[in-house]
């Protein structure tokens, strides 16, 4: 006989992943999963032509220059790191797969790139010993991270980490997706809601613009780009037929797992009929076609470059003026501390984005602008209403 805490579906210890085992456990779970994909991954895998164009996407909005020296995190076979090597001067690559790595060395000596090296680590604890260790530098001008934030159990917790390897003037770049990102995942979501299941919409992190530019804000980062595209290479749409057959496979997803782990049978029977319900709604409201969401986002922040005669005392000011600067002690002008992005239009307008004197900060008008849709609205009135919660923003700011 079965028991009611097991299945066919091999579920075990994986809910929430909320203890140090569950953490482990769910670690190696991601780990088979891509050790499986490794080989077909940049060929025949149904995900490959996906992954190349969000790679491609991603280091067009990186601004990567021949003297940069670029980490690419959660690297997979290297797609990005292996197009960023033909622009820079060194990349490096890390992943938790030792497959994946594998595949990535050796489409890097295929391709005959000499400038790459790859090395197994599990990147939500990264730490500077280990990258000395590795003869790496622990210092870089872009980190990457392409697609797989989603795999994280704190993806703010790792960007937080990630944030600390940054030349300043650095960027980190990363795409995610949209809280309601492919229509199966989201569905299944959906009816664990129903169900009043306990669990987290996987893309929760990134779910809009707000909350990917938060992520870099609380990193102490200048949110500098956001972009949203359509990625045509996943279906248009379903039918409710076809989006039911999914079903099996998206609850055995190891980021599926971590919430619907510790299911029994009959809660997994549940949870599938209330998913059938909400494909057969969606279908109906679709007149036959249940449309599939293919908003991903990449989106950049910046650890902005201060001029200062001494590394001592670098402190992250937790989001001055809501943009994530970086203030150095000492960064003084005449006794007055500036909290500048050290952009070039600064640079070349003589100005800053706040001064701070004493208990007091002057926050430049500039800030007016909604860095949450990089625009600033015509209304002179909506841009009073941005600048005074910047102003609140900055008010919290130590230094």
């Amino acid at each position: 006989s079965t028991s009611p805490r097991t299945s066919q579906l091999d579920r075990s210890s994986f809910a929430m992943a909320t203890t140090k085992t569950d953490e482990k456990e769910y670690t190696t779970r991601v780990q088979k999963v891509f050790d499986h994909r490794a080989e077909a991954y940049d060929t025949t895998d149904r995900w490959s032509e996906f992954h190349k164009a969000h790679a491609d996407i991603l280091i067009s909005n990186s601004s990567i220059e021949a003297e940069h020296t670029v980490l690419d995190l959660m690297c997979g076979t290297g797609m990005a790191a292996r197009r960023a090597a033909k622009l820079c001067k060194k990349v490096y690559g890390l992943d938790l797969s030792p497959k994946m790595i594998k595949s990535a060395r050796k489409a890097t000596r295929e391709e005959g790139v000499t400038t790459a090296q790859f090395e197994v680590c599990d990147v939500s604890s990264l730490t500077a010993d280990f990258l000395e260790k590795k003869g790496m530098p622990t210092k870089f001008d872009r980190i990457l991270c392409v697609s797989a934030l989603v795999y994280l159990i704190d993806p703010a917790k790792a960007i937080r980490q990630w944030a600390d390897f940054l030349n300043p003037g650095g960027k980190l770049c990363i795409s995610g997706f949209g809280k309601e990102f492919d229509i199966r995942s989201y569905c299944i979501n959906l009816a664990a809601e129903v169900c009043n299941f306990s669990q987290k919409y996987p893309n929760e992190a990134t779910g809009d613009t707000q909350k990917c530019a938060t992520l870099l804000e609380q990193a102490g980062l200048c949110v500098s780009r956001v972009v949203w595209e359509e990625q045509l290479h996943l279906p248009e749409s379903y039918t409710a037929k076809e989006l039911n057959s999914t079903f099996d496979k998206i609850l055995k997803h190891p980021i599926t797992m971590r919430w619907a782990g510790s299911l029994s049978d009959p809660e997994v029977a549940k949870l599938r009929t209330a998913f059938e319900k909400i494909s057969e709604k969606k279908e109906n409201e679709g007149k036959g076609k249940i449309m599939n969401n293919r908003r991903a986002v990449f989106f950049v922040g910046e650890a902005i470059a201060t001029a200062t005669s001494s590394e001592e005392g670098e402190k992250k000011n937790g989001g001055a003026a809501g943009l994530g600067y970086k203030v150095k002690k000492g960064h003084t002008v005449d006794g007055f501390a500036r909290v500048s992005s050290g952009s070039t239009f600064e640079s070349l307008a003589s100005y800053s984005r706040a001064v701070v004197v004493g208990k007091q900060v002057h926050v430049s008008g500039t800030t007016g602008y909604d860095y949450s849709r990089m625009s600033i609205d015509p209304s002179a009135v909506v841009q009073v209403i941005m600048l005074e919660g910047q102003i609140t923003r900055l008010s919290h700011c130590h230094y």
